[in-house]
């Protein structure tokens, strides 16, 4: 059942019917190298960089650093705690 219904799928489908009827104007548009109009770009302003980067991402870095600051202390301490150097 499953592939009948593939089958008629795939013989029912337009693209090669529509391929071959695209016309004069169609391969006429395709040899065409220049645009029909050409639009400079006079006033290219530099674009700012969004807030998100500007203030979050840095927050980010600075939130990692402290927490991997911070779980380094934390196991120095609890290491310290769990072994006794004796001198002798």
């Amino acid at each position: 059942m499953i592939l009948v219904t593939l089958a008629l799928l795939i013989l029912a489908a337009p693209g090669p019917a529509l391929a071959a009827n695209l016309g004069p104007s169609f391969q006429q548009a395709q040899d065409v190298e220049q645009p029909a109009v050409v639009i400079e770009d006079e006033d290219a302003a530099p674009e700012e960089i969004a807030w998100t980067f500007r203030f979050l991402v840095p927050t980010l870095w600075l939130l990692t650093a402290i927490l991997v600051v911070g779980t380094y202390v934390a196991y120095r301490r609890r290491l310290k705690k769990r072994f006794q150097v004796i001198r002798g």
